[in-house]
This record gives C-alpha cells, sequence and structure tokens, in this order.
C-alpha cells in the first residue's frame, strides 16, 4: 500500500470516528440549504440552530418506501458503477453536472437521522473534495428532481437508484 493511500485512509478513518461521535440530536447539518443541482457543503462543527434538519434524513419517500433525502427532502441516489468495497466513486465531469455528489466537509459535523453512524463513512473524489458514503456507496443528488419528494432518478440508465439507509437500491414497494 502506498503512503498517500495509507494517509488518505487514515484520513478518512479519522473523519468517520468524527462523524460517528454525532448524532443527529446533537450535531450541525452537513450543508446549508443547497439549490436543486448542487452539492452539500459542510457547515462548521457546533450546534444546529433551532428548527435547522439533519443534512441526511431517512424519509418515507413515494412508492420506493424509507430512502434517504437530503436537508431540503429531495432524494439521494447511489450508482451501480460506483464500488462500495473500496468506496470509489465513477460519476465525474459530465456525470457529476447531472448527478451533483453529496460532498462534506471532511472536518465538520454531519447531522443525520434514521442511519446507523457505522454506516456513514467518507471518499475522496478525483478533484480533492470529500463525497458522504452509507454502507460505501458513494452518495448523490439529481438534477432532475426539480422538488422534495421527487424521484425522477429512480431506475435512469439501469444504474441509478434512490439509496435506502443500509446503502441498498431502493426498489418500488
Amino acid at each position: 500500500m502506498s503512503v498517500s493511500r495509507l494517509a488518505r485512509l487514515t484520513a478518512a478513518a479519522t473523519a468517520v470516528l468524527a462523524l460517528g461521535a454525532c448524532s443527529a440530536g446533537d450535531a450541525a447539518p452537513a450543508a446549508p440549504a443547497a439549490p436543486a443541482g448542487a452539492s452539500a457543503a459542510a457547515q462548521a462543527p457546533g450546534a444546529p440552530a433551532a428548527g435547522e434538519r439533519p443534512a441526511l434524513t431517512a424519509q418515507e419517500v413515494a412508492d420506493l418506501g424509507t430512502v434517504l433525502v437530503d436537508q431540503e427532502g429531495y432524494t439521494l441516489y447511489r450508482f451501480d458503477e460506483d464500488s462500495a468495497e473500496p468506496p470509489t466513486t465513477t460519476c465525474v465531469g459530465d456525470c457529476a453536472e447531472k448527478w451533483p455528489p453529496f460532498v462534506v466537509d471532511r472536518n465538520g459535523k454531519l447531522g443525520v437521522d434514521g442511519v446507523e453512524d457505522s454506516a456513514i463513512g467518507l471518499l475522496e473524489r478525483p478533484d480533492g473534495s470529500t463525497q458522504l458514503t452509507v454502507n460505501g456507496w458513494a452518495v448523490y443528488r439529481f438534477s432532475g428532481d426539480t422538488a422534495p419528494g421527487a424521484t425522477e432518478g429512480q431506475g435512469v440508465g439501469g444504474a441509478w437508484y434512490a439509496i435506502t439507509p443500509d446503502g441498498r437500491k431502493a426498489t418500488p414497494v
């Protein structure tokens, strides 16, 4: 294992441990409300403002059952061409324009609700940003979802699926 890979893995493990120490009740959300199609950028650590929602929440959505949504209620997705072991993202360039990665501050606190702390992880994207993972699967938004609760990205190209709290593909109920 190369020194740089070991350093990245060590940094990711440290960040995951820091995230694991957070709970929905005491963690700041990873992002202020981001416009549709934008990546989530994390806030500095601290207590959430009154009435602020966690950055990541398990919620009943459309006909898919319980899936993950961001702070605004937009459905989050996973991509079959990525890998969970090791966590890898393949959606870059034009793909990332259509499917914005759920990017977080490696050193920030992340508010989550309905997801086991042990399922939350991070991976370093090719551009150096840090993307959230759930059970190893990189998490994205879909630019075609124009309203909270929309699931227009479900099944796109036979490779994009809403992500469940355990990192699996959501299937119609």
